[in-house]
């Protein structure tokens, strides 16, 4: 490929679509302080020392190369513009002058909307594209606590430009934190955001090209101290309805944009199952870093060179398949010492299926400098291959944290453990009413003892049959493996979830008032041949739980060892009563 990119930025960004563009034979000339990520892996180019904001060191960028493009969106808009729309001066060797045009993509259009947050959702709000309830806003305490009064309390105070990873954000609780949000933003230009109540949040990568919009696949998001932690592909616990809903409202935002590029589309999942966006960047994306394995032919910056040159292919349906049914990607914070990381890295070489990338910067406590990604064959393999790595981020955060956070943060963590709050289900339990719960519990007891990670609720064949058929034929794309269904009477429940589902079902029989459960056992037991459900005896929950456990556990060697011991010990109590009998006499046992 005969075309230079000129690159505006060097950090670990830069790097990585440095790392891509290698192979593809594509010249990348970078403008940022020596030695930095990008330049530290690309000897193939004389690169420019300088900013990336400094507006003569952007035109000589622009002398050397075909396209530009950036690593971070902070740059001077007006320049580029200048660059794309008049050209910008070369001198020939006889000191003619004259002007060459250069591409920027995406388009600088798009980049001096999105870099200003406000007129970035006002031009999505225009394009159809829900998003938070935003408003402009003067930025002295009476203006505030006008908008207080008309989004409602707790509202979002922003600045409009430079902020990223919670910088530049404050939350506005009540009329009494006015002047303290007012101070922290001071300076700067402000608007306030109507206070979103997410359960979850997403991210898409978006491809745009001439033509077209691709999207990846939509992952959760888990973010600590304002700061990604986590990225979890697929998003653990929704339908693949909804992700593909993302997917689309991703790819709508960045279609509304100007010019080519990769772009990382931010999404709340709210409380009633509605999608909204939070924020796009006009580049590769911390989220999109799994790419590079979960996708090792078109990885997020592979699209960014191709989309740039214009050369991107196609993909049915405009998605772009992530090639790994489970990834989680881990951010690597810097700790309280330049060293606190070396035993997380040295974890992650000793995991199998992990990638390590260090991004070459001195580490500084919070401050980005790589990251870990895991793939495997479902997300509860990933899960527990990643957690260990996990508890040591986790440990590396508490050390530097200023101590009454971390004895804040250890409270918190000592009342809801994370590794529960954190672990994909993988049982999904459901009942036809509330009642059947008390048959339920010793079932469940025994899968917390086991350590299998599960979800309670309710689904009536009878009452609520579309909620129940939705559950069902969405429980494979929330990460379950196994569904116990518990149901009394004619006890439809199990069968039906059964004929929408293609997970193994396990029926419970629950004893009515009549006929001592008889009826609920029969009407499990006989279902028709193609929809079968493994039956229990009646109100043994406890064997549902132990066939789901044995299920997990044809693939998961710990769970196995925990139920061999669990029969080991059944033998053992069973041998003890023996000998207790024997040794006694029935008379006196």
């Amino acid at each position: 490929m005969d075309r230079t990119v000129g690159l505006l930025g060097g950090g670990q960004l830069g790097q990585m679509l440095c790392e891509a563009a290698n192979p593809l034979g594509v010249k990348v000339v970078i403008l940022d302080a020596e030695n930095s990520p990008a330049k530290q892996v690309n000897a193939k180019a004389s690169h420019i020392t300088g900013s990336f904001t400094d507006p003569e060191k952007i035109r000589e960028l622009a002398r050397q190369c075909d396209i530009l493009t950036v690593e971070i969106e902070h740059v001077d808009t007006h320049v580029l513009e200048e660059i794309a729309e008049e050209g910008v001066e070369i001198q020939s060797a006889d000191g003619k002058i004259t002007r060459k045009k250069v591409q920027v993509q995406p388009n600088w259009k798009t980049l001096r909307t999105i870099q200003d947050k406000f007129l970035q959702k006002e031009h999505l709000t225009k394009h159809g594209v829900e998003t938070a309830v935003s408003q402009a806003v003067e930025s002295d305490k009476s203006g505030l606590e006008r908008v207080g009064k008309e989004l409602g309390f707790p509202f979002m105070l922003k600045a409009r430009k430079d902020a990223y990873d919670g910088r530049g954000n404050f939350p506005v609780m009540s009329a009494q934190d006015i002047p303290d949000a007012l101070e922290a933003l001071k300076g700067r230009g402000l608007y306030a955001e109507k206070w979103a109540s997410f359960k979850m949040e997403l991210a898409v990568m978006v491809v745009k090209t001439s033509d077209n919009t691709l999207a990846y696949p939509a992952v959760e998001t888990i973010h600590q101290d304002s700061i990604c932690k986590l990225v979890y592909c697929p998003p653990r616990g929704i339908s693949t309805q909804l992700q593909e809903k993302a997917q689309d409202l991703a790819r709508k935002a960045v279609g509304s944009m100007w010019g080519n590029g990769v772009f990382g589309v931010e999404l709340f999942v709210m409380e009633d199952e509605t999608i909204i966006l939070n924020e796009i960047a006009p580049r590769p994306h911390n989220s999109g870093h799994y790419t590079i394995e979960a996708c090792p032919t078109m990885s997020q910056y592979k699209s960014q060179l191709l989309s740039i040159l214009d050369i991107m292919p196609s993909f049915p349906g405009n998605k772009i398949p992530s090639l790994s049914p489970a990834t989680v990607m881990l951010n690597i914070l810097g700790g309280a010492s330049k060293t606190s990381h070396n035993a997380l890295v040295q974890s992650a070489v000793a995991t199998p299926n992990a990638a390590l990338h260090m991004y070459g910067k001195e580490s500084k406590p919070a401050r980005k400098i790589g990251h870990i990604t895991l793939v495997a064959q479902t997300m509860a393999e990933a899960e527990k291959a990643m957690n260990p790595m996990i508890a040591l981020a986790d440990e590396m955060r508490m050390e530097r944290l200023p101590a009454a956070q971390r004895i804040a943060a250890k409270a918190t963590s000592m009342a809801k453990p994370a590794s529960k709050a954190e672990l994909q289900p993988l049982v999904a339990v459901t009942m036809g009413s509330d009642s059947d719960l008390p048959v339920l519990k010793p079932g469940l007891a025994l899968l917390e003892t086991l350590g299998v990670p599960y979800f309670v609720t309710i689904t009536s064949a009878h009452r609520t049959p579309a909620r129940m058929t939705d559950f069902a034929a969405n429980a494979a794309s929330n990460g379950f493996k196994v569904i116990i269904a518990a149901a009394g009477g004619a006890a439809h429940l199990p069968g039906m979830i059964a004929a929408s589902t293609a997970l193994p079902v396990i029926g419970v029989p629950v004893k009515g008032s009549t006929l001592d459960g008889m009826d609920s056992l029969l009407s499990i037991v006989q279902m028709p041949r193609g929809v079968p459900v493994a039956t229990v005896a009646i109100n043994n929950s406890i064997n549902a739980a132990l066939l789901a456990a044995r299920i997990l556990g044809s693939n998961d060697v710990e769970l196995r060892q925990k139920l061999e011991k669990y029969a080991k010990d059944m033998e053992s109590e069973v041998l003890g009563k023996a000998e207790k009998l024997e040794g006694a006499g029935w008379e006196k046992y």
